[in-house]
């Protein structure tokens, strides 16, 4: 006993007083205390004067640290010889065999519990199975180590959800403040004619976007909760897988149980969260209320609202956005009317004055003079933009890979087909109904941007910089298409090509 207290002496006098583990780069103060380097450094970080020893609490104007080396070599020697690490007698005393008191060195497979080697020849152990204690204890370490692995994996996917979840917090904070600064400029046009309905729509907003947030909060509290009862229980069996091994085989069975029963679920996508985020610049309500008011105020005031074809002025930073998803789109012969011309580089297309020479295919469209474009688009963001000239009818859009293209087509979205289109002098977006467009300056290059996730497909006066329709609210089918038809000849007046323009990423 008095050796084990000299060891234990000599063990306090290795420890930082700090981190309570054995020094490390041992450095001392003015007043003599010892401390790791790294330990002292962090209490008095910030500090310019008056630093303190944790120990003593006595002051020192200036930072003074003296290194310690031969503390350090020491330190490092008795960790090598394992002097401090060594429990000797007090861990025997505790690892023996309750009946026969000696050394529990073999675990019973059957019973499930450490024997000493007296046990395993007895009559209640010899026909079971045993192995070496350290042998068992390793198993079950890698084990645990593998839930171990598992619960991180977990946690940081709960991490990543987590932010995805403030994003969308942060998100509908931004889209508050805008749908609010939307709100007041409108109401400052309309001045005291709309003042009660200004103060209507802004508190109807604020209590969806509290109700909004109120989701976004729950979902927050039960990541963190969950992220909470999987640090829980890895700082939990790091510490067991630290204890000694028979320790360690005593709760075995609790803990791989509790990781085999804890588990992760990722926040549901919450629908209204998802419209209100889509839905700036869109205020129903709005439209609403000055749908009763059309023809009280200008026109152009009401309109910018309430006509789905009437131009929008995207900001050069949207702009320049949009641009940013510039796609290099093609057209595919193999798709292409007979009566349809395709240049050598695939990008424009004209009618022809009597059909080709051509396998007649189910992917070819026949009687309909159209034409698809090479690529596939099943997910992310496209921009390309078409020069239509002084072309006086043609077609232009996307639409599902899967479509019949033999027969007579309506071009609509209930027949996946979301196109606008020029006739007679008209632009029309073919919705249904169709919607009629009215471009501040006739098109010459329309500009197409789809956003395949979000469900949306926009159209744009490529040279005003305007936009002209937005069909939106569309789940699509996994793959689109860009469509392009160039129209009949009308009389010599729409002979022109259709052509697909490089555009620059800006």
């Amino acid at each position: 006993m008095a050796a084990a207290n000299h060891l234990q002496g000599l063990k306090e006098e290795a420890t930082c007083s700090i981190c309570l583990e054995y020094f490390t780069e041992p450095v001392s103060v003015k007043c003599g205390h010892v401390f790791c380097l790294s330990c002292i450094t962090r209490c008095w970080e910030g500090l310019q004067t008056d630093f303190h020893c944790p120990e003593c609490r006595e002051t020192s104007l200036n930072k003074t640290l003296r290194p310690i080396r031969h503390l350090g070599n020491m330190v490092e020697l008795l960790k090598q010889l394992h002097i401090l690490s060594a429990t000797s007698q007090d861990e025997n005393y505790e690892n023996l065999c309750t009946e026969h008191e000696e050394k529990l060195k073999l675990f019973c497979e059957d019973d499930q519990e450490p024997i000493c080697v007296i046990c395993r020849e007895s009559k209640n152990h010899k026909a079971h199975s045993a192995r070496p204690i350290r042998e068992a204890a390793q198993e079950y370490k890698k084990t645990l180590h593998n839930h171990v692995e598992r619960l991180q994996k977990e946690l940081e996917n709960l991490q990543t959800w987590e932010d995805e979840q403030r994003r969308t917090v942060s998100d509908l904070e931004v889209n508050y403040k805008k749908q609010g600064e939307m709100i007041q400029s409108t109401f400052e046009l309309l001045k005291q004619f709309l003042d009660k309905e200004e103060q209507q729509l802004l508190c109807k907003l604020e209590t969806e976007h509290k109700e909004n947030m109120k989701k976004m909060q729950k979902k927050l509290s039960e990541l963190e909760k969950q992220q909470s009862t999987h640090r829980d229980l890895i700082k939990e069996i790091e510490e067991k897988c630290q204890q000694q091994d028979v320790e360690l085989l005593k709760v075995r069975c609790s803990l791989i149980h509790r990781c085999d029963t804890v588990k992760v679920q990722k926040p549901m996508e919450d629908a209204v969260v998802w419209r209100t985020l889509q839905s700036f610049g869109q205020h129903a309500s709005l439209q609403e209320k000055l749908l009763e008011l059309k023809g009280t105020f200008p026109a152009e005031l009401v309109c910018r609202y309430i006509k789905p074809g009437e131009s929008t002025f995207p900001t050069e930073r949207e702009w320049r956005y949009i641009k940013t998803w510039a796609s290099e789109i093609t057209l595919d012969p193999d798709t292409a009317n007979p009566w349809l011309i395709i240049s050598e580089t695939g990008r424009s297309v004209r009618l022809g004055v009597r059909p080709q020479d051509q396998l007649d295919t189910p992917q070819r469209f026949n009687p309909g003079i159209s034409v698809l474009g090479r690529e596939r688009l099943s997910s992310g963001k496209h921009y390309w933009e078409v020069e239509v000239g002084d072309k006086t009818g043609w077609d232009l859009g996307v639409c599902d890979e899967s479509v019949s293209r033999n027969g007579v087509i309506t071009l609509c979205p209930k027949n996946g087909y979301w196109t606008v289109w020029l006739r007679d002098g008209k632009y029309k977006a073919l919705t249904s109904p169709s919607a009629a467009l009215f471009p501040r300056l006739p098109l010459k290059v329309v500009g197409l941007f789809l956003d395949y996730e979000a469900g949306r497909l926009s159209v744009y006066n490529a040279q005003d910089k305007t936009r002209l329709f937005t069909f939106s609210g569309t789940s699509f089918p996994r793959t689109l298409r860009p469509f392009f038809n160039p129209g009949l000849k009308d009389g010599g007046k729409n002979a022109g090509v259709l052509r697909i323009l490089s555009v620059g990423r800006e």
